[in-house]
């Protein structure tokens, strides 16, 4: 703080404003549940806007005060541009819903969104953001995935990083509330809605993938829907695992990995050692790959 404000002080107009703006937006981050406009461009001409509960503490030059903050730009790129009319979209592991609002605004009540977000805080400004965004048509499910139904023991980060809640204990040292949450089975969750097809399916539940599509073996089999999903070695290992599993268990069920690049565009994936880098994949039918591939590069 001290080094922002001599830059504010001391340095060339430039330096001066950088470090104004990171002073109040550190200041606004503080606010709990302010209404925040937020601007995400997601293709060249297309800016998406929504209302969000409050001003990550991120800073970037680069970007305008009120645009997106997250790294997962490409994604939601790339999400934007696959959805069609009439697809249903899973958001697993919804955390507060961005996924969630750029579906729903994509699909404008001609498809089906479903968001399953276990933790009741998170729950709770998730379902907030849709009543702010007028998102009623999505359905909200406070519920974790995994591989059988029953309660079980979630471990919700109390202070320091959030999105680091989970089903196991988050390799770090940030203090944890034990809650106890209903668990369910993405192939026990389309059987009992009659789903005839989900299209596209973003996972990210902290080390507990390949749980999840234990779980979800006959949705990878017979439906077969593009997965973007978080492969990451920290969370992995709390479950006892690395994470080149997730890649290997998508292709025991003839999936592909692609990895997102700038603009929402695809590319063929490596398989990895080690993925120590927080960052998402695509997992898509070998049948899709081409097609998919083609239509995201253009």
């Amino acid at each position: 703080m001290t080094h922002a404000s001599e830059r504010m002080n001391h340095g060339p107009w430039g330096d001066r404003l950088d470090s104004a703006r990171f002073l109040l937006r550190r200041s606004l981050a503080k606010l709990s549940y302010a209404p925040v406009p937020v601007r995400l461009r997601v293709s060249g001409q297309r800016i998406i806007e929504f209302w969000w509960s409050y001003v990550v503490p991120f800073f970037d030059p680069a970007r305008g005060f009120f645009d997106y903050w997250g790294h997962d730009v490409p994604e939601l790129q790339f999400l934007w541009r696959t959805l069609k009319p009439g697809m249903n979209f899973f958001d697993v592991g919804a955390y507060h819903g961005i996924y969630t609002l750029l579906a729903a605004k994509r699909l404008e009540r001609s498809g089906e969104v479903v968001s399953f977000e276990p933790s009741p805080r998170e729950f709770s400004r998730l379902r907030l953001h849709l009543r702010w965004n007028g998102m009623k048509e999505v359905r909200a499910e406070c519920s974790a995935v995994g591989a059988a139904r029953g309660m079980q023991t979630f471990f919700q980060v109390a202070e320091g990083d959030t999105t680091r809640n989970g089903l196991r204990p988050p390799a770090s040292n940030d203090s944890l509330k034990k809650v106890q949450v209903n668990t369910i089975l993405l192939d026990d969750y389309v059987s009992e809605r009659s789903l005839s097809h989900v299209d596209v399916v973003k996972m990210d539940v902290e080390g507990g993938e390949v749980e999840a599509l234990r779980g979800a073996k006959s949705l990878l089999a017979r439906l077969r829907p593009i997965f973007i999903c978080e492969v990451l070695d920290s969370a992995t290992r709390a479950w006892g695992y690395e994470a080149r599993e997730i890649v290997s268990t998508f292709g025991k069920f003839e999936y592909a990995c692609l990895d997102f690049r700038e603009g929402g565009r695809l590319s063929p994936h490596q398989l990895k050692d080690s993925y120590p880098e927080v960052r998402n994949y695509l997992f898509v039918p070998q049948e899709k790959v081409s097609r998919l591939i083609d239509e995201a590069n253009q």
